[in-house]
């Protein structure tokens, strides 16, 4: 019995990555999936259902720490965010490359379409990223294949270069024809993408990376929870702007990761949590309770309950409202990101 070559897919669950896994499983590979978990994925379907379609196994990795510093200091740039797209790549292919040896597949594949992402789909960058992850001839991108070089998996003959696509630019229709021809039931909707592109993402992203000079997951998962207020160079508030998000301020405030920190609950008014990140004295709070008020549109004092790892229990402050007529970041040095 002949025993089918095999093929690592990096496997993001959306359209390009399925077409790719189908193309090399009509010529009769057996395709694993690579679903690289990140904390910065948005709006994404689970790659389960698709792979549990495409009838391939799925291997979901989270990423290191490393990942984290790649952030901190990408060696081919940003994109119009903080978005190292060239980097986080060639981080992915060198994950599929180690998965490929521990396999004994023959190659990797990806969904890139050549042209469709400024940052990463350029030419020289897909050249970059084999080059860069070790997987110079054996990384094989099927949607584009025949409008780039021959990889040498093409040259040796173990793939059929005359049956893979010649798509791209940015146009999805291609894509549809091919789910169509291929029988794709479930076509995945369109992601929003990586937060890290998103440019007011991106702007809390620099304002932890300037004041923290190595933030680590917890910092990095913070800044998607909430409204964030600069208030110093040492001291950031984060308010929740609803219940779901209130709780999840309530069980941060104890991890050790964020370093120093306290939790501000309004006590005899509806309104947001505050997690206070930073040393705490008398003109902090007093700042905070004013958030407080504004963002729960309360014109009036109230009464916080002040909480810390030191003292669970919390102590009752006093909250009083920013004077009348004046902005929040005009009188307050505040910056809201």
């Amino acid at each position: 019995m002949m025993v089918k070559p095999r093929a690592i897919a990096l496997f993001s669950g959306g359209l390009d990555s399925a077409l790719a896994v189908r193309m090399l499983q009509q010529q009769g590979f057996e395709v694993e999936g690579l679903h690289v978990r990140t904390l910065f994925a948005c709006c994404q379907a689970p790659a389960s259902h698709l792979a549990e379609e495409l009838g391939i196994a799925l291997h979901v990795v989270p990423v290191g720490d490393d990942y984290l510093e790649l952030v901190r200091r990408p060696r081919y740039g940003y994109g119009k965010g903080m978005n190292p797209c060239v980097d986080c790549r060639i981080y992915m292919a060198r994950l599929a490359r180690r998965l490929m040896e521990q396999r004994k597949a023959s190659l990797v594949i990806s969904g890139e379409v050549l042209g469709q992402r400024n940052m990463s789909q350029k030419r020289v960058d897909l050249e970059i990223i084999a080059r860069e992850s070790g997987l110079l001839g054996r990384l094989l991108r099927p949607l584009s294949a025949r409008r780039l070089p021959p990889t040498a998996v093409e040259q040796s003959g173990l793939v059929d270069r005359s049956r893979l696509g010649d798509l791209a630019g940015r146009s999805r229709k291609p894509q549809l024809a091919l789910a169509r021809q291929f029988g794709l039931r479930n076509v995945p909707a369109p992601s929003s993408g990586c937060a890290l592109a998103d440019v007011r993402f991106a702007q809390r992203v620099r304002d932890l990376l300037a004041h923290h000079p190595r933030p680590g997951r917890a910092d990095y998962q913070l800044l998607r929870i909430g409204r964030h207020v600069r208030l110093d160079a040492h001291t950031k508030v984060v308010l929740g702007r609803n219940e779901t998000q209130n709780r999840a301020l309530q069980t941060l405030v104890f991890s050790p990761e964020l370093g120093m920190s306290a939790l501000a609950v309004p006590a005899d008014f509806a309104g947001p949590t505050a997690l206070i990140l930073g040393p705490l004295h008398e003109e902090v709070v007093r700042r905070v309770g004013a958030l407080v008020l504004q963002f729960a549109r309360r014109n009036q004092p109230g009464t916080l309950r002040l909480i810390t790892a030191e003292d669970r229990s919390g102590r009752v402050c006093s909250a009083e409202p920013w004077p009348a007529g004046m902005a929040t970041g005009s009188h307050s040095s505040a910056e809201i990101l």
